[in-house]
This record gives C-alpha cells, sequence and structure tokens, in this order.
C-alpha cells in the first residue's frame, strides 16, 4: 500500500496567510497481518510473510487466484496443462503436500497433506498470507512447509455490489456477481462465480463454479459472531500427457477421463473481548470434499471429510507480554474405491489430531519482536482392516505425539531498516494410499526443521524497498517404498527412512515511482538435494545422493510492473523459471527422469474506467505465445486472452 510522507517546513506561528503543503507517495506499509495468532503490522513480523491483497488481485485481473500467487517470491506453481491441471505448489524446495492451506481459518487440505490449487477463485479473497517456513507449531499438521492463509470478504468492511463478465479465445466465459452491506452491527457478504474453457484438444475443457457467503454480527463491538460458507465445484477433462515425450512412449489423447469435484466448508465463528486484557476465540468448522473419476478402467471415487474446533485465549500480561494458548481437536475420514477390506468393501481411514499451543508475544520499545511458542501434536489413527490380496495385514490402533517449538524475532534499529530470523519445525502425517498400502503398523509423520535469516531495508524516503532472506530445511523421516535390494533397511514394505534439504536466498524489490508505477521484482536461488537413506549410504530408488529435487529449479523469479491514474490500470509482468528435473509425463519416475527447459512467460493487462463504476478490461496471458511445460509433457496454455466489462458501485 502507498503512505504519503512530506519535507520539513518551517513557519512562524503568528502569520496569517494561506500555505500550500506537498505530500508525496512512499512505500510505507500499512497492511496488518496475522503472525501466529495474532494481528500485526507488516513492517512488524518476526517471519517471513508475503501478502497479496484485494487490490492487488484485481490490478492483476484475476479470476483464478493461482494466477497471482506465481509472483510471490520463494513460490514455484507446477501445474499439468490447461486450467483444470491439477496445480501444486513448491514453496522453499518443499514438496507440494508441504502446503497448509486455510480459508477463512479452515484446513482445507487432502486427508494426508495434497492441496489442488488450481479450485481457488479470487473473487472473495480479502487478503492472502504466505507464511514460509516450517509452522507446526502454530498451525499443527500440514504446516510442514508453509502455510496459504486465505481470508474472504465480510459485509461489515465491505459494502458494495458488483458484476463482471468476460468473454476470450479458446471459448473461455467468465462472470462473477455478489456484493455485501451492513444494517447495524449485522453485516451480509456472497459472491458467484462462474468460468469455463474449452482447453487446447480434445476432452481439455474445465469449469469451475464457486459461491461464497458469510453473515457477521457484533455486539457492542467487544462479541463478533461469524458464519461462514464455501461451496466450490469443478469439473474438467483429463486428455493426459500429449506434450514433450522424451521417452517415446506417448499413448495418444485420453478421449475418455474426466474429473468432477466438490467442496464446501462450512465454519462458525466467535470473537470476544472479556474485560480489558482477555480475548477469547471459538471455532467449529467442517470441511467436505467429493472427487469422482471416470476414466477407461471405470468410475472411481474419493471422499474426505474433517470437523474441527478449536479455543483460544489470549492475555495481555503487561505493555510488552502478549500470551496465547489453547486447544484444537481434529477429526479426519478418508474412503476411495481402491481401500477395500477382504471382502472388496470400501474402508475408511479415520484419524484424530489434538492439539495444545502456547505463545509469546514480546515487544521492546518499538524496536525489537519476539514470537516463541510451541505446540504439542497427538496423532491417534483408528484400526484398519486387511486388504483382500493380502498386502496389508490388520493395522491396529495406533498413536504418536511430537512437541513442535518456534522461535521468529525481528530487530529495527530504524524505521528504514529490518532484520528478522526464526526457527521452526513441522509435520505431515501419512495419507490415505500411504496407509493403505503398507506392511507398516507404525508409520510416522514426515518432518521437517527450518530456519531463515533476512534483512530488509527502504530507501529514498521509504519508496524503494529490497529485502534478502536466507532459508535452509530439512525433511526427516520421509516416507519411502523400498526395493527389494533394500529389504534389509526395514521390516516393513514402506518406512520413514527417507531424507532430503534445501536451501537457498530468496530476494525482493518493491519500487514506488512517483505517484503511479510501481514495481515489483523476486528471484530465488535453490539448492536441493536427496540425501541418504537412514543408516545407510544407500538412497531411494531411481534417485542419487545428491541429486536435486523433482520440480524445484535452481533459479526462478518474476517482475510486475503497474500503472495506474484515474481512468486506466495498465499492468505487465513475467514469470520465469530455470530448468529443472522432472519424470517421465505416462508412467512416472520408474520410466526415467529428463530436463524440463527454462521459460519465461508474460502477461499483460488493461483497465479503463468509463463512469459510474464501469470498466472496460483486457488481459493477455502467454502474450509471446511461448511453448512452454510447467509440468513435463502437459503444454501449458499458448496466448489467450479474455476481453470484458465490470461494474462496481459503493453502497457506503
Amino acid at each position: 500500500s502507498v503512505g504519503l510522507t512530506g519535507r520539513k517546513l518551517n513557519i512562524e506561528c503568528d502569520q496569517d496567510k494561506y500555505l500550500t503543503l506537498i505530500l508525496y507517495p512512499s512505500a510505507v506499509s500499512e497492511t496488518v497481518v496475522v503472525e501466529g495468532r495474532v494481528e500485526s503490522p507488516l513492517d512488524n513480523v518476526t517471519s517471513s510473510i508475503s501478502v497479496l491483497t484485494k487490490e492487488d488481485l484485481d490490478n492483476l485481473q484475476t479470476s483464478r487466484l493461482l494466477d497471482a500467487i506465481r509472483f510471490l517470491p520463494g513460490v514455484q506453481v507446477n501445474q499439468t496443462g490447461n486450467r483444470g491441471g491439477v496445480a501444486g505448489i513448491f514453496v522453499r524446495g518443499a514438496d507440494s503436500r508441504y502446503t497448509l492451506v486455510t480459508i477463512d481459518g479452515v484446513k482445507v487440505n487432502d486427508f494426508g497433506g495434497p492441496y489442488n490449487f488450481s479450485n481457488l477463485a479470487s473473487e472473495p479473497v480479502e487478503r492472502l498470507e504466505l507464511m514460509s517456513g516450517p509452522q507446526s507449531a502454530t498451525y499443527g499438521s500440514y504446516a510442514i512447509g508453509d502455510v496459504f492463509k486465505i481470508k474472504t470478504a465480510s459485509g461489515l468492511n465491505r459494502q458494495e455490489v458488483f458484476f463482471s463478465t468476460e468473454g476470450g479465445n479458446l471459448g473461455t466465459k467468465k462472470f462473477t456477481a455478489g456484493g455485501g452491506n451492513k444494517i447495524g452491527n449485522l453485516g451480509f457478504y456472497g459472491s458467484l462465480s462462474h468460468i469455463d474453457s474449452n482447453g487446447m484438444v480434445a476432452n481439455d475443457d474445465s469449469r469451475f463454479d464457486n459461491l461464497h457467503i458469510k453473515t457477521d454480527y457484533s455486539v457492542k463491538k467487544n462479541h463478533h459472531f461469524q458464519y461462514g460458507f464455501v461451496f466450490n465445484s469443478n469439473k474438467s477433462g483429463n486428455p493426459g500427457p500429449f506434450g514433450s515425450d522424451p521417452a517415446n512412449l506417448f499413448q495418444g489423447l485420453d478421449l475418455i477421463s474426466r474429473t468432477n469435484e466438490s467442496y464446501d466448508i462450512h465454519s462458525f465463528h466467535y470473537d470476544g473481548k472479556l474485560g480489558s486484557r482477555v480475548r477469547e476465540q471459538l471455532t467449529a468448522s467442517r470441511y467436505s470434499d467429493r472427487l469422482d473419476f471416470e476414466s477407461g478402467y471405470g468410475p472411481s471415487f474419493t471422499r474426505q471429510n474433517r470437523q474441527t474446533v478449536s479455543s483460544e485465549t489470549s492475555m495481555v500480561l503487561d505493555q510488552r507480554n502478549l500470551l496465547v494458548f489453547g486447544m484444537e481437536w481434529n477429526r479426519e475420514k478418508f474412503r476411495n474405491s481402491f481401500v477395500t477390506d477382504q471382502s472388496f468393501s470400501v474402508v475408511p481411514l479415520n484419524r484424530n489430531i489434538y492439539g495444545l499451543f502456547i505463545e509469546n508475544h514480546f515487544e521492546h520499545a518499538g524496536k525489537l519482536f519476539l514470537n516463541t511458542g510451541a505446540r504439542l501434536e497427538y496423532l491417534r489413527l483408528d484400526s484398519i482392516s486387511a486388504d483382500p490380496f493380502g498386502s496389508r495385514p490388520d493395522l491396529l490402533e495406533s498413536a504418536i505425539a511430537q512437541v513442535h517449538p518456534k522461535f521468529s524475532m525481528a530487530y529495527a534499529p530504524r524505521s528504514s531498516t529490518r532484520f528478522h530470523a526464526s526457527m521452526g519445525t513441522g509435520l505431515r502425517p501419512p495419507d490415505g494410499f500411504e496407509l493403505a498400502f503398507t506392511t507398516n503398523p507404525a508409520l510416522k509423520p514426515e518432518r521437517t526443521v527450518g530456519y531463515d535469516i533476512g534483512f530488509e531495508q527502504k530507501l529514498f524516503e521509504q519508496r524503494v524497498t529490497f529485502d534478502t532472506t536466507w532459508f535452509y530445511n530439512r525433511f526427516h523421516d520421509q516416507i519411502v517404498t523400498l526395493s527389494q535390494a533394500q529389504s534389509g533397511l526395514s521390516r516393513w514394505q514402506s518406512d520413514n527412512l527417507a531424507n532430503s534439504v534445501a536451501r537457498g536466498i530468496e530476494e525482493s524489490v518493491k519500487l514506488q515511482v512517483g505517484r503511479s508505477l510501481s514495481i515489483k521484482g523476486a528471484y530465488t536461488y535453490l539448492d536441493s538435494s536427496v540425501l541418504n537413506l537412514d543408516g545407510t549410504s544407500d538412497v531411494q530408488r531411481f534417485f542419487f545422493t545428491g541429486q536435486q529435487l523433482l520440480r524445484r529449479p535452481r533459479h526462478s523469479g518474476s517482475y510486475l510492473v503497474v500503472w495506474q491514474n484515474k481512468r486506466l490500470i495498465a499492468e505487465t509482468g513475467a514469470v520465469i523459471r530455470g530448468k529443472t528435473l522432472d519424470t517421465e509425463p505416462n508412467y512416472g519416475i520408474s520410466a526415467g527422469q529428463f530436463a524440463n527447459p527454462f521459460y519465461m512467460t508474460l502477461t499483460a493487462g488493461a483497465q479503463f474506467h468509463l463512469k459510474n463504476g464501469v470498466w472496460i478490461t483486457t488481459k493477455v496471458f502467454n502474450l509471446l505465445d511461448r511453448s512452454y511445460e510447467e509440468s513435463l509433457g502437459f503444454p501449458a496454455l499458448g496466448r489467450n486472452f479474455t476481453i470484458g466489462m465490470k461494474w462496481r458501485t459503493s453502497l457506503k
């Protein structure tokens, strides 16, 4: 966001004359984020946090949040082809399953960690925060590598009505509508969006529908009640890999396989002030996901749901210390067509996760900020009956407990200079297939330990901001299926024996040139390595010691330029990825590993304000029509564009 600054001017108090005061734009950030469980100005946070605001998303004209996430530092997006293809996020070298995603505080990851980012609509999003590095001390399971926190709009702070429609090549059609208002202490907000596109080849079409509703009620500003509902439905064809085929195993277009998925979120939240020093927050939520897949082998399905109850208490101990403590309970269930018992009936996998946490936030003289905390995470898995093929025995109920510490600090000797550092740990419990296809009754969660140290400097009346951060992530207890030659390492067919490491440097720069022009740039150098299995000089199958991790490029970056005045907003940007290592697209790593070349893709867009809140919009992706593949074998869309109109009016 843009602040204002001025030049010193000395005047005599007894003079009676008009004065002209000129205020100049500066790059002072006033964004408030939630670090840990406490709201803080972005300049005071101790962790590595990147933010996308509603204004950022509007300037980028993104109907999908994924297209804005690509510009965040340290983030690598990997999508299998069209808009409906599965999209994973790699942050600082962490696996795509290591990212926790929350929507209004509700965890929406699949059982065991994966999340498909291609389904996220941007319209209801008020703010997105990326907390890089392991965060299980605060957020528990699944926050092993980083956390994406999405906050949606509320009628208490956004009173408006909006509508937009767009069309483009590849049969693309987009529609959004909604608005919010408040009556006294009651606020209501809702939005509806629809996107569909034909894709590049047969059976490459996709369709997304998203509904968001939020109701807020405040009592004397001391007690706040909120109910939120999110529904997402997406359908897409799966033509399979039809691009690069380095192993010459091209199978032709798949004209049968299709995915039909929907999820919904119900959340209830209470936030109350109990006196001048105590604040209490209570949350209950339910997340449910339904996926159906049709292929040449017949239909299959996956059903997942999670219920969560949490309590959080904040206590002001003194002017320097804020203490936060609480508990959280998650009950999650997984069912899949291929996970059956000896009678071929589907076997549900049930897991309970309990968390007890405590944090202390310390501040001294507005210059030193310390955040320390710990969380006890207790995971209990219900028993699982044997499968019909004898490859999985009866697995009895099992439990494991782990403690996760966290420390972070920031020191700002001047308003223009800030040093920051953090340390944390994380865990990812096994997913449904890892549990269902193992002989191991004691398969443990995967773990990580991460560190970072950074330096931020603002120059030229805070119009220019540089940030450099060194990071290190060490991944332990990674689940690996052992080859026959490695059977001596464990009595089980899969075990927590694999290790890897990712380290590097993130660079970012922000420039505010005059009132109208802003420039952002980011670059990440990543050095990742596969390490030996525990207790041996051996390494997991198909890899060698020191090998670069799959789909983690050594070099990546982006830039974004936005120019705006009263009538026109224009932006252009680029996402750059260096050469990376990928797998054969038809049969995966068992069929070989191959280099996926460097690419750079450009975007450009413009919005022109006619009058009365009506704007004409246009957006072009892959401006130079380059051929590239984020996932080997799955071509990204060529040059594609939309032209449309949007209308927004304030009800304040």
